[in-house]
């Protein structure tokens, strides 16, 4: 019996971690690192072993290191809406790199985990704008509050760390060996989300749905892209991410989510 096709599976797994990634590659040689992501202020979320592990093209990694470097700094959760700033011009200015680079392979992976930075950064950026002088005063706090109850960053810092994880970079990306350490991540996430939406909207009224919707886009795409995969494709990604990390790929519990019901 044929494998799922690789970027399918891709698609799935990725979108699981809420990470930003591409295609996987073909190539075995060593990953390079991505520039950029030394010396950065924030928590210890290597960015570039991530976007290795997961076998981002070399030719779509050399557009990513400005991204890298955004992400990073957001997670510092430390002056975050000017951190936000920077995120959407480092997204557009990485469109920008990638659309030149016609011949570097298909980027729908890549469109799909960014998806959340475009509707942040451009549907619904008019609508952040009316949020943001709020949230420049209170959701610094919001976010290391939540953090602190729910380890998003540390058990992201955990995922990007583990030896597996930094092998899988080192051999130029593997799926499979990164995918059984997403779990606690996932966890991690479930857990932060409600909190996040409660005291953002409680603070800064219909804020928190807006970072809560740009949250799930990525996760819209991988659910709807799961619903249409064969059985044997859903086995193995439930197998592969265990059931802490099926409810991202569960049309009707993103739905509920959105009204609030975790």
């Amino acid at each position: 019996m044929f494998p799922p096709p690789r970027h399918t599976l891709a698609t799935l797994l990725l979108l699981a971690g809420a990470v930003w990634c591409s295609l996987p590659s073909q190539s075995s040689t060593v990953a390079p690192r991505l520039p950029l992501d030394y010396g950065v202020s924030g928590p210890n979320v290597n960015v570039s072993t991530i976007l290795s592990a997961v076998g981002t093209p070399y030719c779509m990694r050399r557009c990513l290191g400005r991204l890298a470097l955004a992400a990073k700094k957001l997670l510092a959760f430390n002056e975050t809406t000017a951190r936000f700033q920077d995120l959407c011009s480092a997204f557009a200015a990485t469109k920008e790199c990638l659309d030149a680079r016609i011949h570097c392979g298909p980027r729908n992976v890549y469109d799909a985990v960014t998806s959340g930075m475009e509707y942040t950064c451009v549907t619904k950026r008019a609508s952040f704008d009316r949020v943001e002088p709020c949230l420049r005063e209170h959701v610094d706090p919001i976010l290391q509050t939540c953090d602190s109850s729910c380890l998003l960053r540390a058990n992201l810092s955990a995922f990007s760390t583990a030896p597996t994880v930094q092998m899988a970079a080192q051999i130029g990306g593997n799926l499979l060996m990164v995918a059984k350490h997403l779990p606690p991540f996932c966890s991690a996430v479930q857990c932060a989300l409600p909190c996040i939406l409660e005291r953002a909207n409680a603070v800064c009224p219909l804020s928190g749905w807006l970072i809560l919707d740009s949250v799930l886009q990525p996760f819209d795409k991988a659910a709807a892209l799961f619903a249409k995969a064969p059985p044997l494709m859903q086995q193995l990604v439930r197998e592969q991410l265990s059931d802490r990390c099926a409810y991202l790929f569960d049309v009707t519990s993103l739905a509920d989510m959105r009204k609030g019901k975790f």
